[in-house]
């Protein structure tokens, strides 16, 4: 065992949207930065291609984190550059309304519509975002937006942050050829080129302490994989946590920071694979795994902020197919015999803040309870995209529901009205977690003031997802690099 103490201007804990976006910016504007980051640096040659391999390095907990009642697979990444190495790179930004909808009902009014689009429109040019060309867009995708037109339903294809993409359709274990511009291809190479940056990774930060209104310290264990070596101590002058919206509230738990809202209002923004099976080659598995979506049944309002639902083109490895999709049991086997004619899709379904997360040790406890009426609304997008995949031609539809049969038309469809929609037996995946140190002016029920600041801390900022007070978009690499440009004061 180890010990090991570092000095410096500012700590940042995290490296993904916000952390990497904040300690590059920062270091790029003249200041000393340390950037901790729990996971490794995988670089692209370590990135094989092989789920077995790439899950443990790239993942928390290997792709294995769940809600507490193992309803909902939570995703994040656990790498420097955060969940940027492991995400789809879609690129939209924070819709006006639920800007609208955040100042109006939570007091989220200090900055204005302009100043957040300009932020994305910052953020967007340092990560290459850029429109998918019609060339680009693979099969899988094409069925999506073919079966949406024959049903009415408005679609289109997704602005990503791929430079340079070949097409091999890996995305979501690690891009093996550098196209998917990360934070860790982007914003932080750009602050160590300034020498102002300094990256500790095997750095998982436990606790924060504080005295008179100030952090002195950032404490943690150094690991070796998942094997602590040692400890470390951090004396700055200024914290920055952004270490995503399931652990930035632990460590403020562990802290004795944040106030009674901390870990409350999680939202998880679900979403439920739907899979098909087609008389002719799909190959989901290559090109760019989510290309295009329908949004027809989207609704955001400034009344209740984003809501309805909208259906995703998906491809996934093999191992991510067989957890998530292509049926059950023999369904599943059936379906991977034909694994080049299967096609996928993901209903995502905005949700309100319902759960919260509490601390077991350093293992995070995720309450997650369904409300009824977001519960209809996925039953709802569940039709809708099985409907969609009937329009476009598929033979079967897989629905992501234990012990529904396979659907061979529309009028199989009908036994879902009924059908029991249960934890664990409804397939559910959850890639953009929000909520859990929400921002707003009262400190009983937010955890951060409207300049990212911990209320009654001067020296603690949180940028990231967690400070959102509802579902800011259908995806959040932009909108946690929108807040973090703010909250720097970067706009």
């Amino acid at each position: 065992m180890k010990d090991v103490e570092f000095s410096t201007e500012i700590c940042v804990i995290g490296s993904g949207a916000g952390g990497g976006l904040a300690a590059g910016y920062l270091a790029q504007a003249g200041h000393e930065v340390l950037l901790l980051e729990e996971g490794a640096h995988v670089k692209a040659e370590q990135m094989t291609q092989r789920e077995e391999q790439m899950l443990p390095l790239l993942y928390r907990d290997g792709g294995n984190q769940f809600s507490a009642d193992g309803g909902v697979s939570v995703l994040q990444g656990r790498a420097l550059g955060g969940s940027t190495v492991i995400n789809m790179a879609d690129v939209v930004a924070i819709p006006e309304s639920v800007l609208d909808h955040w100042a109006q009902v939570y007091g989220v009014d200090r900055f204005t519509p302009e100043q957040w689009a300009k932020a994305a429109g910052i953020a967007a040019q340092a990560i290459g975002a850029n429109r998918i060309q019609s060339h680009e867009v693979n099969r899988n995708a094409q069925l999506l937006l073919q079966g949406g037109r024959a049903l009415g339903i408005d679609g289109d294809v997704f602005e990503h942050n791929r430079v340079g993409c070949v097409g091999s359709g890996y995305c979501l274990i690690g891009c093996a050829y550098n196209a998917k511009k990360s934070t860790a291809l982007t914003w932080i190479p750009r602050g160590m080129a300034t020498g102002n940056l300094r990256v500790e990774t095997g750095a998982r930060v436990s606790r924060l302490p504080h005295q008179y209104g100030r952090v002195r310290a950032v404490e943690g264990q150094l690991l070796d994989k998942h094997t602590v070596v040692g400890r470390f101590r951090v004396k700055a002058e200024r914290i920055i946590l952004a270490a995503g919206a399931i652990h930035s509230p632990l460590i403020l738990q562990a802290s004795l920071l944040g106030g009674p809202a901390v870990g409350q209002n999680l939202s998880l923004q679900p979403q439920a694979p739907v899979s098909a099976r087609f008389p002719e080659s799909v190959r989901m598995f290559r090109g760019i795994p989510q290309a295009a979506y329908l949004d027809g049944r989207e609704t955001c309002t400034p009344q209740a902020g984003l809501g309805g639902f909208r259906l995703e083109s998906v491809g996934a490895t093999p191992g991510m197919a067989a957890v998530n999709g292509a049926g059950w049991g023999p369904e599943l086997l059936e379906a991977f015999r034909d694994y080049g004619r299967i096609g996928a899709a993901l209903c995502l379904v905005p949700d309100s803040p319902t759960g919260q997360v509490r601390r077991d040790g350093f293992r995070p406890v995720i309450d997650y309870p369904f409300s009824p009426a977001w519960l209809e609304r996925m039953r709802e997008a569940i039709e809708t995209c099985a409907r969609v995949f009937l329009a476009s031609g598929a033979e079967q539809v897989y629905l992501p529901l234990a012990g529904y049969p396979v659907v061979q038309g529309v009028d199989d469809l009908k036994a879902l009205q009924g059908w029991p929609l249960l934890p664990a037996s409804l397939n559910l995946i959850s890639a953009h977690p929000q909520g859990t140190c929400r921002m707003g002016k009262d400190p009983q029920s937010s955890v951060v003031d409207l300049g990212f600041g911990v209320h009654g801390i001067e020296n603690l900022q949180v940028l990231d997802a967690s400070v959102f007070p509802s579902t800011a978009s259908s995806h959040t690499m932009l909108p946690v690099m929108q807040a973090a440009l703010l909250g720097l004061g970067a706009v």
